[in-house]
């Protein structure tokens, strides 16, 4: 595609704006107004996917970041939770837990975990569990 130069008169809160929008996206202010104007040009419905294909990229990081932190919460859960079973054992047995049935009561703390976590998702976004998604495996 050949380009020609354009100079236009825009508003100070305007420009501003424009700023800030590349100085976020780390491009430079006449790649972002070029970007902008062509999408204004585009039909609205291509103009508008664009946008939702940005918002779900953002989405999409935001999604890992919570898997992140989910997975490092379920391991410091069941670290605790370990030494919460090995200090009870110690103090009425005498002695700690076997590993197997550490793991055991482990496991059913996590699937009762994930099983509160799934009816909290299908709550939150309104969704009727079926048979096969309401019981965890």
């Amino acid at each position: 595609m050949a380009f020609k130069n354009l100079s236009i008169r825009v508003p100070e809160e305007a420009l501003a704006e424009l700023e800030k929008l590349a100085q976020d996206r780390k491009q430079k202010v006449s790649d972002v107004a070029r970007e902008l104007i062509l999408q204004g040009l585009k039909k609205p419905d291509q103009a508008g996917n664009e946008l939702v294909i940005e918002y779900l990229q953002g989405f999409g990081s935001v999604l890992a970041a919570l898997h992140t932190e989910s997975t490092r919460a379920r391991y410091y859960g069941e670290l605790m939770t370990s030494y919460a079973m090995d200090m009870q054992s110690l103090m009425i047995e005498g002695k700690v837990l076997d590993t197997e049935a550490k793991e055991a009561l482990i496991d059913r703390f996590g699937s009762a975990s994930v099983k509160i976590a799934q009816e909290s998702w299908f709550r939150a976004l309104g969704v009727k569990p079926t048979d096969e998604q309401a019981e965890p495996k």
